[in-house]
């Protein structure tokens, strides 16, 4: 028998079986990507999510040689901070606003940002639910039809199982939660107009939402009847597959956007305002930032300088010296969420001249992503959360030169997870909880086996690298003036 484990991302929907030992089994996936109808927006058809569940899930059994009779349970994670609007039958009526699109800045313009840290824990920003689904409402062509706003995961949860329900964990990123409270805030409810009977109940991540209807079966291929779990988004069930679960270690996503967190028992709120508080699965609190483009900078970097893959793109990086001889890149071409959250920031590349050649600039991409990264873990350290390892994981966790990079800009061994994106596995474990193969979810994360890795930093970098983040933090607030006078 075995648990099943689906990641909705942002550039493919995966599939990961676990034994009842907890071990994987098989994977599968299926590739997709997003559109950008405008500058600042960022849009996927849930079609393509539905359409990839039962090709992706066939793979995956036949890989591990298994049938639909054998998964006890399913659990969905993934993207977070999207927004899908449904009718009354579940159907979207719209393509999903996904995390990364940040239109919606005039309608939290008049909301208090010290309201939305106080009771969620989280940054007034446009990437969250809330202000997307106060966007929707005023732009949506026929508002009067939808009866339901889901995030992809628990857009996938109903229709598989005709159940609106999302995860505290998921809901603590919507700016509509009270993340002490753990339920619904009728203040943030009203700050934003929104009718909660419009939002899918709460449960814990690991719960049973519902089992596979009819049609979920012929979405998936899966049999009526199989128990799925609530799930959560891929923030949480990635660093949960890495075993993730106790304080003290930095989990960093490399995957198309980068986030960084680490675990706190208690609720800490960061009125700088540059990390957000969450719930996390099994109990603790996460404290972390959603992140900046980072492997989609990458990708977006490959294509203006013709590089056919990320392996030649670290490769080319590796020829460039520490520090770029003085070429430094800002992250923020979807907007900023470290040093500051600023929405209207941009993408740079500071520093050109004629002596830089096309392997700095990819160096320059790496770099500028590990500062961001590091601007975070600064302010985790100063809440007083540990910070002593960093986790890296995700596809970027391929590269030896970013995480050389990403050890040496901050000081701190990182134990690199050697099969990459653990999303899906992360799932997978939730799947099991449902199913009573593990007792909770920090017992099935603790059992999970994985190869990692350690990368030391090099001390001879030290001084280099904090030469290179003083000028990467006093170029981003030179541009900063020129972010908001464009605005």
């Amino acid at each position: 028998m075995a648990s099943l484990g689906i990641d909705i991302g942002t550039q493919s929907l995966k599939a990961a079986i676990l034994d009842d030992d907890l071990k994987l089994v098989a994977t599968a996936d299926r590739g997709y990507g997003p559109t950008y109808p405008n500058p600042g927006w960022a849009e996927q058809s849930s079609d393509l999510w539905l359409d990839a569940l039962r090709p992706v899930i066939g793979q995956a059994l036949a890989a591990s040689r298994l049938t639909a009779d054998d998964i006890k349970a399913v659990a969905i994670c993934g993207q977070l901070d999207g927004c899908v609007p449904v009718d009354a039958s579940g159907a979207a009526l719209a393509s999903a606003i996904i995390w990364m699109d940040r239109r919606a800045t005039d309608e939290i313009a008049n909301i208090d940002p010290r309201l939305i840290s106080e009771r969620c824990g989280l940054v007034l920003d446009p990437s969250h639910m809330a202000a997307k689904i106060a966007w929707l409402s005023r732009h949506h062509p026929d508002r009067s039809r939808i009866a339901k706003w889901h995030q992809p995961v628990s857009f996938l949860v109903a229709a598989l199982t005709s159940e609106a329900v999302m995860s505290h964990s998921l809901a603590s990123t919507t700016m509509l939660y009270g993340v002490t409270a753990r339920g619904w805030d009728i203040e943030l409810l009203n700050a934003f107009d929104i009718d909660v009977r419009e939002l899918p109940g709460i449960a814990d991540e690991a719960s049973i939402a519902g089992t596979i209807t009819t049609r979920g079966a012929e979405l998936t291929g899966l049999n009526p009847g199989t128990p799925v779990a609530v799930g959560t988004g891929d923030d949480f069930s990635n660093p949960l597959g890495c075993g993730v679960c106790r304080p003290g270690v930095v989990a960093v996503s490399l995957g198309t956007a980068e986030t960084v967190a680490a675990l706190s028992e208690r609720a800490i709120v960061d009125y700088a305002q540059l990390v957000e508080t969450h719930a996390y699965p099994g109990g603790l609190y996460h404290l972390g930032n959603p992140g900046w483009l980072s492997g989609g900078a990458i990708r977006w970097a490959s294509s203006l300088l013709s590089i056919a893959s990320d392996h030649a793109f670290s490769a080319l990086a590796a020829t460039a010296p520490a520090g770029c001889d003085g070429l430094t890149f800002i992250p923020a071409l979807t907007g900023a969420t470290a040093p500051k959250w600023i929405a209207a920031a941009r993408g740079s590349f500071i520093g050109l001249s004629t002596s830089h050649q096309p392997a700095h600039l990819a160096r320059a991409v790496l770099e500028g992503t590990a500062f961001a990264m590091r601007d975070v873990i600064d302010r985790l350290s100063a809440l007083g959360v540990p910070t002593g390892r960093l986790r890296l994981m995700g596809g970027g966790a391929r590269s030896d030169v970013w995480c050389q990079i990403r050890a040496d800009a901050t000081g701190r061994p990182a134990d690199v997870l050697a099969d990459g994106d653990a999303s899906a596995i992360g799932a997978g474990l939730m799947a099991a909880v449902a199913a009573a193969v593990s007792r909770d979810i920090k017992t099935a994360s603790s059992a999970v086996q994985h190869a990692l890795r350690e990368v030391a930093p090099d001390a001879s970098m030290g001084q280099t690298y904090e030469a290179a983040y003083r000028l990467y933090r006093e170029r981003f607030a030179a541009l900063e003036p020129t972010w908001s006078a464009s605005n």
